[in-house]
């Protein structure tokens, strides 16, 4: 099914920038949609999500979630996954609504390349995501794979090795070491400057989503449903494009609103293909010259719209 989104993002609007060294945020202020779901961090507190390995043996490319609660719970690409008895760390490969009172398998890909066993011990913080830069490339390598074999899950396109040498380059440019290579290091060891860009780019009450740029390039944006779903994942969002923003190193030069609306409008006016689709609504990709985005729908609602543009690929 293909399917023109015109008229996505009428209700939006572009508010003033805030910046930090050279990460440059612009809030997107729109309509406030309920849509009645958790979110992953609260489930997991409150013991209504459970995960766990789908086999005693496990398999990297899968995890079983038990959503126990009368209420869907969201999931962002990227999403990091760690839990006691997992054999190593995951990440989502794109963004789910899991039904409620069921037991899902989500397609999920390794983060932490040097272990393979369960263990009790927890693990660093959940508010992390896979950082932009492998976001944006396991996003576009899975919209060419599906485009390309019709018989391919977009959830089960991702590409594993592509994942681990992002994860590696990562660890090369700041010269920094993990035993058992997992991302999650890479967010402990620079925690205290990520701490910095959080203090100092706060987003407004109103806001429902974010364009993000470096230097001068506006490299993607985050949109949701309403204020309480987009400032529930503000963070980890903030600091996937943080670390990014502090191995470049760019210029402090701010890019301009229209350079912000430019994508926004592209992306309105986009093609979109209906995907399969493991959990609740309907997931549309869109691959075209310049930008790559998955959009999730609920009943006529997006919950969920990340974007990204294909300049990402000259940060990588």
């Amino acid at each position: 099914m293909i399917t023109q989104q015109n008229t996505t993002l009428q209700d939006t609007l572009i508010d003033n920038p805030k910046k930090y060294k050279n990460l440059t945020i612009f809030p997107i202020i729109g309509r406030n949609c309920s849509n009645n779901c958790s979110v992953f961090h609260d489930a997991i507190n409150d013991n209504s999500l459970k995960i766990s390995e789908i086999s005693e043996e496990g398999y990297v490319p899968s995890l079983y979630f038990t959503n126990n609660s009368p209420f869907p719970i969201f999931i962002i690409d990227g999403q990091t996954i760690t839990a006691q008895g997992l054999k190593q760390n995951r990440v989502i490969t794109v963004s789910t609504l899991l039904p409620p009172k069921e037991k899902t398998t989500v397609s999920v890909l390794c983060s932490e390349r040097g272990r393979w066993s369960r263990t009790d011990r927890e693990f660093a913080s959940r508010d992390s995501s896979m950082f932009a830069k492998a976001r944006f490339s396991k996003m576009e390598t899975m919209s060419s794979r599906s485009e390309e074999d019709s018989n391919m899950a977009y959830d089960q396109s991702a590409d594993q090795q592509q994942a681990w040498e992002q994860i590696n380059r990562k660890f090369s440019s700041f010269n920094d070491y993990s035993s058992s290579e997992s991302m999650q290091d890479i967010y402990k060891n620079k925690e205290n400057i990520l701490k910095e860009f959080e203090s100092e780019l706060i987003m407004p009450e109103q806001a429902v989503g974010a364009i993000f740029a470096i230097g001068n390039r506006v490299l993607g944006f985050e949109l949701f449903s309403n204020h309480d779903l987009f400032s529930s994942h503000y963070t980890q969002l903030l600091k996937s494009y943080a670390l990014d923003a502090i191995e470049k190193r760019s210029s402090n030069a701010t890019p301009s609103l229209n350079d912000a609306k430019k994508l926004l409008n592209e992306a309105d006016n986009s093609v979109a293909k209906q995907c399969k689709n493991n959990g609740l609504g309907n997931l549309f990709t869109i691959n075209s010259d310049n930008i790559c985005a998955t959009v999730l729908i609920l009943n006529g609602t997006i919950i969920h719209f990340t974007c990204f543009s294909k300049k990402m690929r000259e940060e990588l």
